[in-house]
């Protein structure tokens, strides 16, 4: 079977419900024509390869497919959805759509969709395109749901940064603008019972402007986020700024505190009824983010881990439930899959074909990566849990562990001019540990350490190269075995050294890295009745840690 990752499908065809994938060559010949899905009618498959593209379409059921195919191949032209239906030598037909974008050499790659039915006529055509609108609105959802998260992370990043309240706003600016689309935006400060100031803007002339008592203050007080939209409509239109009436019409506010008072985060367009009720939602997560940020950041330092921990504990598990969902079904797809292949392999008397036996050692991996990220998920759970007991410990051989992370890190590494050396002795000592928990410890070291090794030669003005090495100690005596994970990427400044075990610290950009990765590590190691900590070494930074040996319990 081909790889589904060919580089040269684009990465949005690839994320359509597809059935195969395709590709065409300057004259229009399929040179290749694989399914994506077992169920994928063999009938479609056979009908593609080898043929022209140019004649297919002078083959299908109805003139009007044809052409309208044909056009497009002459042209060029990216293929949408375009739909097919052809009879076979049986009497029985076959129907499938094609979506494609022609490549730098004249051909086409894409893919495909198998349809069961009568063939395509007009009114089935419009059912088609109703299934297929009805797809693609999901997979817009899906992707928006996906931005979402990712601006809803960065901004609470940024937020929690030791910096003026000024460059806090501006980073939140950037990031929800992704997603508001708006023109401007201001933080307005309550400074007496009736009247509020814009403190920060997007745009310096915004900054320091009166915002009147009326509408929005009482909403802003009552804690209510709110579209206005039309500000004209407003009770207090006349007493708004003139900066404001001049240029905008539409407004989404949302209630926040900074420093125990009072205060609102307002976006603006010229537009009327720009906004829609459906973005008050995230207005008031960015909102409580904001809040939450804005106080923390006046309160002695002792207190701000804790208070961040508070705004994200909810969200975390919220995440924590979204994403378990879908890893319970890929889990339970992978076991259908095999279970298909195992009861056709029993029903014909076979073993299985070769390509059989690579798609069930794929489907075993998917199905043991879906346990990791279900383990993940977990050890988030018990970030803001701390409480909870870690079950599962059991015999772990460290070696397996790191062949396992070679594996994972080898081609980024590669990529990037990072070499990994994995020492160990020959023999050692089982360990008594999560597999899955002690995996993501060193995965999240090595993906640190070739982080720092990249940011460092950014910073040197050289091109990406070094080393990260896992060394094992075994003595053979004591009840630990230690592990050393080393990298070259500089060292961690001696000032920040007690703080990277910190939630939410970090010493990567803003929008890059959570902060949570070394707390996870921290959490996970305690649990399994570890430690880890970090220190200097050579040309840079070093992490012990020391893991239990399993000692087998004597029979009773």
């Amino acid at each position: 079977m081909a790889e589904v990752a060919d580089a040269r499908i684009m990465p949005d065809l690839l994320s359509l419900a597809a059935d195969f994938t395709w590709r065409a060559g300057p004259d229009f010949r399929v040179e290749e024509a694989s399914p994506l899905d077992i169920a994928c009618d063999p009938a479609v498959i056979q009908l593609l390869r080898g043929a022209r593209l140019d004649r297919l379409a002078q083959r299908t059921l109805y003139p009007a497919q044809g052409e309208a195919f044909g056009s497009l191949l002459a042209d060029l032209s990216p293929l949408r959805d375009m739909a097919l239906s052809f009879v076979q030598r049986d009497g029985s037909v076959v129907n499938f759509t094609l979506t494609g974008s022609p490549t730098a050499d004249g051909g086409y790659v894409g893919v495909g969709k198998v349809w069961s039915g009568r063939p395509f006529d007009e009114q089935h055509r419009g059912e088609l395109v109703e299934l297929l609108e009805r797809a693609e609105a999901n997979r817009n959802r899906e992707m928006r749901l996906r931005e979402e998260a990712d601006v809803l992370l960065a901004s609470l990043r940024a937020l929690i940064q030791p910096t003026p309240l000024a460059d806090k706003c501006a980073d939140l600016f950037n990031l929800f603008s992704r997603l508001l689309r708006f023109e401007q935006a201001l933080v307005v400060r309550r400074r007496t019972r009736d009247e509020l100031l814009s403190v920060v803007a997007t745009d310096p002339a915004l900054t320091g402007l009166r915002w009147p008592a009326g509408d929005v203050i009482n909403a802003a007080l009552m804690g209510e986020a709110l579209v206005v939209q039309d500000l004209t409509t407003l009770r207090e239109w006349n007493d708004l700024p003139e900066a404001i009436r001049a240029k905008f019409r539409n407004a989404l506010v949302a209630p926040l505190t900074i420093g125990n008072e009072a205060a609102m985060l307002v976006a603006l367009h010229s537009q009327p009824g720009f906004f829609e009720p459906s973005q008050l939602a995230l207005m008031q997560r960015l909102s409580l983010i904001a809040t939450q940020a804005f106080e923390v950041d006046e309160q002695k330092n002792v207190l701000i881990n804790t208070a961040k921990l508070a705004t994200l504990g909810e969200l975390m598990t919220v995440i924590a439930h979204e994403i378990s969902q879908p890893l319970s079904v890929i889990a339970m797809a992978v076991k259908n899959a095999k279970l298909a292949i195992e009861t056709m392999n029993e029903r014909e008397g076979t073993v299985g074909t070769a390509e059989q036996v690579i798609v069930v050692s794929k489907l075993d991996r998917i199905h043991d990566q879906a346990l990791r990220a279900g383990e993940i998920v977990s050890a988030i759970r018990t970030l803001a849990h701390p409480d909870r007991r870690t079950v599962g410990l059991r015999p772990v051989a460290v070696t397996e562990i790191m062949d396992n992370i070679r594996s994972l890190t080898e081609g980024s590494l590669r990529n990037r001019g990072i070499q990994l050396i994995c020492n160990a002795p020959p023999y050692c000592r089982p360990l008594k540990a999560n597999p899955v928990s002690l995996q993501q410890v060193f995965l999240n070291l090595v993906v640190n350490a070739r982080d720092a090794i990249a940011e460092y030669a950014k910073r040197r003005g050289e091109a990406t190269k070094g080393e990260i090495r896992i060394d094992v100690y075994d003595d053979g005596v004591s009840d630990r075995l230690v592990v050393e994970v080393q990298d070259s990427g500089g060292g961690i400044p001696p000032d920040v050294m007690n703080r990277i075990f910190d939630a939410f610290f970090t010493l990567k950009e803003v929008g890059h890295g959570s902060g949570l990765g070394l707390a996870i590590c921290r959490t996970l190691m305690t649990d399994m009745g570890g430690s880890i900590s970090a220190y200097n070494k050579d040309k840079g930074a070093a992490f012990r840690l020391e893991i239990p040996t399993y000692v087998e319990e004597p029979a009773g």
